[in-house]
């Protein structure tokens, strides 16, 4: 049954325009705080005007009609409740220990440090992942010291001992447990990723690290939570799934399951990616196939289709095969974990299966049009999700330029290769397609004389349809692809150029994939031994996909880094797209015209940008990277320096973990200003607060120079200098004395000086010291240098400068007052981490700062934090205007 919505012009769709209008009034209301009660009143006039419209003067009807569904977006916005912190827990998230109380709502499984990621700090030994419920906390007062109710959430990271064997907790178990609990930590630069946000959407107010001798069992909560259950089948099939690999030693290496392959079915079955690892994802982000390991919109929309399959061929009627294909998708969603594209995908799915009940599968648009709006009268927030905005972009250029696109070229051939033997058909097809199953049949008999009986007639067009299908697809795919350009730009900063050709094969793949996957999920839960049948040919066909990414994955040219679009450019895709789905539906011109659009949509979105910059003073931006150093400095010219790269990224207990703080926060932050090539990138020192993130930035931003002092050539610096050969940058090792230019600026090195030898292992004496000096202002970048250098560097003429990156985050061991005099700086600036466990900066240095009259900025504090040196006076500006 063909698609109503092709054929009829787009204002016949009123379901898609009541969407985007509805979406219109989420997105104001996001950006320009309106009065839940002012818009209230103004719907109630604005609904008259429409009924009122809709019976005097129908043919401007429209025009209310599309302003009450911009407010009603708009009220729902401002009526939906935000998350928000427990009151009580996020006071007493002070760091002092307390007595915490609840129940284990949610698990991890036990994990090594070569598992950790940002969640769960890594240890020596064991650890795992808890969520709790809390119900009472300890509340210490000059009169008062008892447990008092505080409901809300906290998580925490519970340690074994390196010898201990780890004793698991579980979902429903009641504990008690002595700990500091933390506010999470992150990071307040443009684009960076906030980890308050995404603990907050989970109902997480607070994290804490704890040793698990300090955590005391209670036994099981009363009642049983349907949650925990769910929770408990998904780890127990994830694991056997882990173990599957075991007993498939003595099969052919295509036909055997490794470790990695295991924790992608996970995944991919399970929604559990607790045993994804960076480097296993890093191919599939790189080729913009990452959707292949999680469960997305798409495996959904695979599992309903074989279940409704395998309903039809079960003879099953038409109604009891759908509700049984909605029931089972519910139950399978519900055991992935309910995320939120499932959520979605089930939404759509059932729309779709009940349109055909009532007949009403016509209008796709329409169809996608009512999906979405039910998802974003229920929350209006997630339009805001790059989820949801990638399924509504995908979903609407399939059904809006793609299937009209097809309708007018592809699919008439398609159907006309059916009942080829049936003369009869061709009287009523039009004169192109009718001499097109002439022809056909033409073949199809000099095949049959050829070759054997049934070959024409069969063979041939099973061919035809066949590579008809591989031209829908890539024209498909081609479309999607294009208008990912903007989401993947502003969310992602990749154009992936081998995106196309890998998933025009994975797609496919996929579509055999999950079936074998979900059959040895199966046997694995009710016949472990048959398991290893279904996943030999599962580890085939995910062998082939996994190596088609790999291979593309490993060429670098073919993942495109780019910068932030601006507003304008998301406006001009916005009406590119629409301008397509428009054209789709005309004729021969308007369909090529069609493809222009969208091509230059595309283009519109990955448009390089002006780097946002003064450009009459030299910018020193001071980026939040918590207990880390990460500075960004632009010359009025544009040239650019970015010096060091943070490093840790795991709030209080600065843990290494599985978190790239140089992709995940600096690269962001560059990306915002429009920065898609740095051209230097210098190291302090190769501690790694300062050097963490400094190989994702290399990889990022392809530098034109790498400056380093006289490091000790340990591992991690070593790799480093390795990473800038590889990507041609030009490693220069400066000491004192010497001199470069940053654009308009300055630069003079002030240490190391020539004769300086470093230990074995890194040290903050170490550091590459730098003036920078624009007109009569300069800045002073300290590094981690302590008092032995700074007291080697007075006898440097022209010390003084109007800008200090304070040395060592504040540490005592660097900014000595006698330093500081010679310095004479009007600012100063510490980089360090919220409640870091160092405790800087230290009183004694903010209070030689204060005596000495320098006004102080702080990251922890402050954010992000700018200056401005116009050649004659330093102004600066907290979190750089973010707030």
């Amino acid at each position: 049954m063909r698609d109503s919505s092709i054929d009829a012009p787009i204002s016949a769709i009123p379901l898609f325009h009541a969407t985007w209008l509805f979406s219109l009034g989420i997105a104001l209301a996001q950006y320009a705080w309106l009065r839940p009660s002012l818009v209230l009143l103004a719907l109630l006039p604005t609904a008259a005007l429409c009924c009122a419209a809709a019976f005097k003067a129908q043919r401007v009807a429209v025009v209310p009609l599309a302003l009450l569904w911009c407010l009603l977006g708009a009220w729902c916005a401002e009526m939906e409740p935000h998350p928000a912190p427990a009151q009580k827990i996020a006071a007493l998230s002070d760091g002092l220990q307390r007595t915490v109380e609840g129940t284990v709502i949610a698990t991890g499984p036990v994990r090594s440090e070569s598992l950790a990621n940002v969640d769960e700090p890594s240890s020596e030994g064991p650890s795992q992942r808890i969520d709790l419920r809390v119900t009472d906390m300890e509340v210490v007062t000059d009169t008062v010291d008892e447990l008092q109710p505080a409901p809300g959430g906290v998580r925490l990271t519970v340690h074994w001992p390196q010898e201990a064997q780890a004793q698991p907790f579980g979902c429903g178990e009641r504990v008690r447990a002595v700990l500091r609990l933390f506010a999470p930590e992150t990071y307040r630069d443009a684009g960076a990723w906030s980890r308050t946000d995404y603990l907050l959407n989970q109902g997480i107010t607070a994290t804490a690290p704890v040793n698990a001798e300090q955590v005391e069992r209670l036994g099981t909560a009363p009642g049983r939570f349907l949650s925990c259950q769910l929770s408990r089948l998904q780890h127990s099939s994830s694991a056997r799934l882990l173990a599957l690999p075991a007993t498939m030693r003595a099969l052919p290496e295509p036909l055997r399951l490794s470790t990695e392959d295991a924790a992608m079915l996970a995944a991919m079955t399970t929604g559990d990616r607790t045993y994804l690892t960076h480097p296993l994802r890093a191919g599939f982000e790189r080729t913009g196939s990452f959707h292949m390991l999680v469960v997305s919109g798409f495996h959904l929309a695979i599992v309903a289709g074989c279940l409704f399959w395998l309903a039809r061929r079960m003879r099953l009627p038409r109604v009891p095969a759908t509700l049984l294909t909605i029931a089972a998708s519910f139950v399978y969603a519900l055991f992935t974990g309910f995320a939120a594209p499932v959520q979605r995908s089930l939404w759509m799915v059932t729309l779709y299966l009940l349109g055909r009940l009532v007949y009403r599968e016509r209008s796709a648009l329409n169809t996608i049009g009512f999906a979405s709006l039910c998802l974003l009268a229920v929350s209006p927030r997630s339009l805001f999700d790059a989820g949801l905005q990638m399924t509504l972009l995908a979903v609407v250029a399939i059904a809006g330029v793609a299937a009209p696109l097809l309708e007018s070229t592809v699919h008439p051939y398609l159907r006309s290769t059916r009942n080829l033997r049936l003369v009869a058909l061709d009287v009523k097809l039009p004169p192109k397609l009718a001499e097109f199953r002439v022809i056909l049949r033409m073949l199809a008999e000099r095949i049959e004389r050829a070759f054997c009986k049934g070959a024409g007639w069969r063979a041939l067009p099973w061919a035809v349809r066949f590579s008809l299908r591989c031209v829908e697809l890539v024209v498909v795919s081609c479309v999607v692809e294009l208008a990912m350009m903007l989401p993947m730009a502003l969310y992602f900063h990749r154009i992936t150029l081998f995106a196309l050709p890998v998933n025009l094969v994975i797609l496919p793949l996929l579509t055999v994939l999950m079936p074998m996957a979900l059959m040895t999920l199966a046997a694995l839960a009710v016949w472990p031994a048959a398991a290893v049948a279904p996943g030999a040919g599962t580890a085939l066909v995910l062998h082939t996909g996994v190596g088609l990414v790999h291979f593309f994955g490993s060429l670098a040219w073919g993942d495109v880094r780019i910068a932030t679009p601006l507003l304008w450019q998301a406006l001009a895709f916005c009406a590119l797209l629409a301008a397509a789905m428009a054209l789709a539906r005309g004729g021969r011109w308007q369909r090529r015209s069609a493809w222009a659009a969208l091509a230059l949509a595309a283009g519109a979105a990955v448009l390089p940008r002006p780097v946002d910059h003064p450009h009459d003073a030299l910018l020193v931006e001071a980026l939040d990277v918590g207990q880390g150093d990460a500075l960004l400095l632009i010359a009025p010219d544009g040239t650019t320096m970015l010096v060091d790269g943070g490093g840790f990224g795991g709030g209080p207990r600065q843990a290494a973990q599985d978190f790239d703080i140089g992709e995940e926060v600096v690269s962001p932050a560059l990306w915002a200003r429009g920065i898609r090539r740095l051209d230097v990138v210098a190291l302090s020192h190769a501690h790694s607060d300062h050097m963490g993130g400094l190989p994702s930035v290399l990889r990022n931003f392809h530098p034109r120079e790498l400056w380093v002092g006289n490091n000790p050539p340990v591992a991690a610096y070593a790799a480093l200098l390795d990473e800038a050969r590889a990507l041609r940058v030009q490693v220069r090792s400066l000491q004192a004395g010497d001199a470069r230019t940053l654009g308009d600026a300055q630069v003079r090195v002030l240490a190391p000086f020539a004769d300086y030898r470093p230990g074995v292992e890194p040290s903050n004496n170490d550091s590459l010291v730098l003036r920078v000096a624009y007109g009569e202002t300069s800045v002073l970048l300290e590094g981690d240098a302590e008092a032995p250098i700074e007291q080697a560097m007075l006898s440097e003429p022209d010390l003084k400068s109007t800008l200090l990156k304070v040395g060592h985050h504040g540490s005592v061991s660097s900014s000595r007052p006698e330093f500081l005099a010679r310095v004479q700086p009007e600012w100063a600036l510490i980089s360090c981490g919220l409640h870091n466990r160092y405790g800087h900066p230290r009183a004694e240095v903010l209070a030689e700062l204060k005596e000495a009259k320098v006004r102080t900025l702080s990251t922890d504090i402050d954010g992000a934090s700018c200056f401005r040196l116009d050649g004659k006076t330093v102004t600066a500006q907290p979190f750089c205007g973010l707030r």
